[in-house]
């Protein structure tokens, strides 16, 4: 079985997980993933196409279960960065504006698996509903 193997391919395949919440990657989420990724120091100098097939293979041989691909990636991202990882997630669910009934489930699980308390969970999720409305 393919296995997550760093911090890089962590934080891609939870951002992987919540852009497939819906069972459809779009465009939109994609280059905001692009754009998301590409400006952290983490991701110099790194094809993102090669940790997104593999993320994308991944997701594919587990079922496409974000939940487990969460699971999976979680674990291998630094103290340091799990609340950016969840404030990122949280601009590619609202990226339409609306946070639906499963991405919040996911979003639930992500909290939970990444160690973030509710005080946080709650301040990331208000500022991200602000953001999303500009």
């Amino acid at each position: 079985m393919i296995e997550i193997d760093d911090e890089k391919e962590a934080i891609m395949g939870i951002i992987y997980a919540c852009m497939s919440a819906d069972n459809n990657v779009s465009t939109q989420e994609y280059d905001e993933m692009v754009h998301l990724l590409s400006r952290k120091q983490l991701y110099a100098n790194t094809d993102l196409r090669v940790i997104f097939n593999k993320i994308k293979t991944l997701h594919q041989s587990i079922g496409y279960n974000s939940f487990k691909l969460i699971e999976l990636a979680a674990e291998k991202v630094s103290e340091n960065l799990r609340l950016t990882v969840y404030a990122n997630a949280m601009e590619i669910f609202l990226l339409d504006k609306t946070f639906h009934a499963n991405e919040k489930q996911l979003a639930d699980y992500l909290q939970k698996a990444l160690h973030i308390d509710n005080k946080w969970a709650k301040k990331i999720q208000e500022v991200s509903t602000i953001k999303s409305m500009g």
